[in-house]
């Protein structure tokens, strides 16, 4: 009887052993389009960037962002800021957007704020609009099957904010960093939808000033990835750091830098979500080389004395945008547990950048955002994650 306990014994310790030395990782990322954003006569958007991308109720809700629907800027075009709610379900196997034609707008028009989808409902705060910047929050939910969305306002945020990152854990909602009027924040807030009459509660700032970070809970910790700060002259500082703030510590701690597993990148204005127990996958953003340079003209044309020198950068700078190839298509994986960043190849599509991912059961959604300089688009990808174990080196 022992001799056969015994016999059981080692294949199962071969089988503990084989396990330890494998860890999760992501093999590839099969995308498609599931659908492109309409406009309200059902022709095909824009699109926008900086819309409220998120995933509440078995639905995606798009809503706000900004665009240029008559002339490119440097043409002399004029923004315009979105108030209006799509939300795209499932149906059959296929995308559908709701046929009912909905009333609900959001409060007021707004682009470049932080979301994230709670249990409790979709959460937007700050951002920015025809006014200037918004310190103002709200919360979004709806019932699928008949559309009727509810939008409820939240507790200001201490200062007016854009280009802020926001995500949770559970209920409570943590903003981090985004631009002021003048300079970018190291701020960073919680606000716990389940206390009764919640209020931003200030936490220890972040290592630096950022702004266009990409911000993603996972493992218990919020992951900072990327930005970048504003400078006095002008010209941004693009930074390729990976900070992480523990929860239970309640402390900063500065990681790996971003990398393709060989190369550091800068990277901004991405989007990503958390996979598995200890992956977040990044899926294309600015590694800021056309950006810099575009900043650097704007930089040179206000200090020019001579008119004809400014209309010559003012030309090169133009160039620069209409000769744009697109952003940083590297789709990039970041090990939490290993600390370690690793490529797994490109997008199929030109990235969107300055929108978020979202989470629809397994799959990662992109939606909408900016394709190159003023350029959006109102594809909404879909991406099926395939992960696998790969053996610990």
């Amino acid at each position: 009887m022992n001799k056969y306990i015994f016999s059981l014994s080692i294949p199962f310790m071969l089988m503990l052993t084989d396990v330890s030395a494998q860890e999760t990782t992501i093999k590839q990322v099969q995308w498609c389009t599931a659908a492109k954003l309409q406009n309200a006569d059902g022709s095909t958007s824009l699109g926008f960037a900086g819309a409220v991308n998120a995933v509440f109720n078995d639905a995606l809700m798009v809503a706000g962002g900004a665009n240029f629907p008559d002339k490119m800027p440097w043409e002399g075009g004029k923004k315009y800021y979105s108030d209006r709610i799509q939300i795209l379900i499932k149906q059959n196997g296929n995308f559908a957007w709701g046929t009912k034609p909905l009333a609900a707008k959001l409060p007021e028009p707004v682009a470049y704020c932080g979301n994230t989808a709670t249990d409790l409902g979709v959460v937007y705060a700050g951002g920015e609009g025809p006014n200037g910047l918004s310190n103002k929050a709200f919360i979004i939910n709806w019932d699928t099957s008949d559309l009727d969305i509810n939008i409820k306002r939240l507790a200001d945020l201490p200062f007016a904010v854009t280009n802020a990152g926001l995500t949770h854990v559970g209920n409570v909602v943590y903003l981090v960093g985004g631009d002021k009027e003048k300079n970018s924040s190291d701020s960073f807030y919680m606000l716990d939808l389940n206390a009764n009459e919640a209020s931003w509660e200030k936490l220890p700032d972040l290592p630096m000033q950022l702004a266009n970070a990409l911000v993603v809970a996972q493992a218990n910790k919020i992951f900072v990835i990327g930005g970048r700060t504003k400078t006095a002259s002008g010209i941004s500082d693009l930074h390729h750091t990976t900070f992480a703030y523990d929860l239970k510590a309640g402390t900063w701690q500065q990681l790996a830098d971003i990398s393709d597993g060989k190369q550091i990148t800068n990277f901004s204005a991405g989007a990503g979500v958390a996979v598995a127990n200890d992956l977040i996958l990044v899926a294309g953003g600015d590694n800021g080389e056309v950006f810099h340079k575009i900043e650097n003209y704007i930089s040179q044309i206000a200090k020019s004395q001579s008119q004809q020198e400014k209309d010559k950068l003012t030309i090169e700078k133009n160039k620069l945008s209409i000769n744009h190839k697109g952003f940083y298509k590297a789709q990039l994986v970041y090990n939490v547990t290993t600390n370690k960043w690793a490529k797994i190849g490109q997008l199929p599509f030109l990235a969107h950048v300055t929108t978020t991912a979202a989470k629809w059961g397994n799959d990662i959604v992109l939606s909408n955002g900016e394709i190159k300089p003023g350029v959006r688009t109102p594809s909404v990808m879909i991406g099926k994650i395939e992960t696998g174990s790969a053996s610990k080196k």
